[in-house]
């Protein structure tokens, strides 16, 4: 995963995307993980993972 261009990790469930946004300083409890204006997804989605 990237924010802002650097490599801050991976994610492999939708708690532990969450946990890496929160330590980059962004606010999680305003992210919908299905809005592509604020997520690019690669290789698979939102949907992929239960929610």
């Amino acid at each position: 995963m990237t924010v802002n261009g650097e490599y801050v990790g991976r994610a492999h469930r939708p708690r532990e995307l969450r946990t890496l946004l929160r330590r980059e300083g962004i606010d999680t409890s305003e992210i919908r993980l299905d809005d592509p204006k604020v997520i690019e997804w690669r290789g698979g989605g939102p949907e992929v993972w239960p929610t």
